[in-house]
């Protein structure tokens, strides 16, 4: 016979339960509050299933859909699939936020009309589609850890930059890019799809800093050979941003 202690939780738990279906999608606030860089406007349907305009850092990125799935709260779990998706980009996965961490994986696609927004400030645009796969992260609180993976590819296409108050235009193969931890912190290597030698590399930092560097080999592929005598893979220019 259940004790009245086990029985109270587990009238909590399905009240909670409850609680969760059929509260309006506009409560998905009472989380995001708590990340000042992200809004949400226009929501309809309810907690557990319902859609909402998306902002980041005041940048409209698309129409957010979200399903719930209330049982997973009874293991104390909240676990449920999305879809972001706008005219220009679309990425969909699944996430479980647990106590103490939570983990999330999700593929995409990214149109250049969308890469180009991005690239505008860099005096920069191409064409050709950014496919993201199999992209999977963890968060462990208690230790402190982040883990992730994934893969890239780029189609290839011609590509447009300014340099020393001159326009070029160059056309790059397919391109090829790797997720991992490196050192502890999220790394990405780009590759041609026919050449194993790097020629991008980009981190991110502990403190938010994104590095980007590009590679002698990089050089020579976009028509601007470097005149040093530092190998294919080595990265000759760096710049860094502030991300996060």
């Amino acid at each position: 016979m259940l004790k009245s202690r086990q029985l109270l939780l587990l009238g909590l738990v399905f009240f909670l339960s409850f609680l969760v279906i059929f509260l309006p999608a506009s409560s998905i606030r009472l989380v995001t509050n708590a990340i000042p860089a992200i809004d949400f406007s226009t929501t309809e349907g309810s907690i557990w299933n319902g859609n909402g305009r998306m902002r980041i850092s005041k940048l409209y990125v698309g129409l957010l859909r979200w399903s719930v799935d209330p049982v997973q709260l009874v293991f104390g779990k909240l676990a449920f699939e999305w879809v972001l998706e706008d005219q220009s980009h679309t990425f969909g996965g699944s996430a479980t936020i647990r106590l103490g961490g939570m983990a999330f994986s999700f593929d995409g696609l990214i149109e250049a009309e969308t890469i180009n927004r991005v690239l505008a400030a860099y005096n920069m645009n191409l064409n050709g589609t950014l496919h993201l796969r199999s992209v999977k992260a963890t968060i462990n609180k208690s230790e402190g850890q982040i883990r992730i993976q994934g893969d890239m590819r780029w189609d290839g296409g011609t590509v447009q930059y300014r340099m020393s108050n001159q326009r070029f235009q160059t056309e790059l193969p397919a391109l090829l890019g790797e997720l991992q931890m490196v050192e502890g912190v999220p790394s990405m290597t780009v590759r041609s799809e026919t050449d194993n030698t790097p020629l991008i590399r980009a981190r991110l930092d502990n403190d938010g800093w994104v590095h980007i560097g590009i590679t002698k080999r990089f050089t020579r592929l976009i028509g601007q050979p470097w005149q040093g005598n530092e190998p294919d893979p080595a990265i000759v220019m760096e710049v860094s941003e502030k991300l996060l």
